[in-house]
């Protein structure tokens, strides 16, 4: 690509989009605000949303206060009384839900989390499937702890073994 036609596409490409009570596709820009919005992508440097709603999120820095996200890469997110299906980001501040967080360091307080991969969590209160991370501090409530995984995994595999030697036995070949 040309140096002529780099700049001519930074020139399409707006600085700042705010958007109120619309819903768009997809938006590229360098700033986005949204209130009581929805799209379907969003590729920006930074998002700010409140009451709104995405598909799909990629952005340097993004903060959220009641709105909702399927599937984020970010490397800041802070989410205030929000919700993310997937998350995926270098620092993460969490106030509301979660279904699968990677993150290199997960602040969390007031949260309900399905699975939290990250280096290191600090959490106010928090409720989750499954913790992973090196240094987890604070109050953290998991449904799956190594003893219940351990548990889980054996009883599995238990029952399993003998399903596959009834089918054996049922089942096998005569001769």
């Amino acid at each position: 690509m040309s140096e002529q036609e780099t700049n001519q596409e930074r020139e399409e490409t707006p600085q700042v989009v705010n958007l109120s009570q619309v819903s768009v596709e997809k938006i590229e820009a360098e700033l986005v605000r949204a209130t009581q919005s929805s799209a379907g992508m969003i590729q920006a440097a930074e998002v700010e949303m409140s009451m709104s709603a995405v598909a799909a999120l990629e952005c340097q820095k993004f903060h959220a206060e009641r709105s909702a996200v399927a599937a984020m890469e970010s490397q800041h997110a802070s989410l205030e009384m929000s919700a993310v299906g997937a998350l995926s980001a270098n620092k993460v501040n969490l106030q509301g839900q979660a279904g699968i967080v990677l993150a290199d360091t997960v602040l969390a307080d007031g949260a309900a989390v399905g699975v939290a991969v990250a280096r290191q969590v600090q959490a106010g209160n928090i409720r989750a499937g499954l913790v992973i991370g090196r240094e987890i501090h604070g109050n953290v409530e998991t449904l799956v702890d190594q003893r219940t995984a351990l548990l889980a995994s054996l009883l599995s595999g238990a029952v399993m073994g003998l399903i596959l030697l009834a089918g054996r036995l049922l089942f096998g070949r005569r001769n």
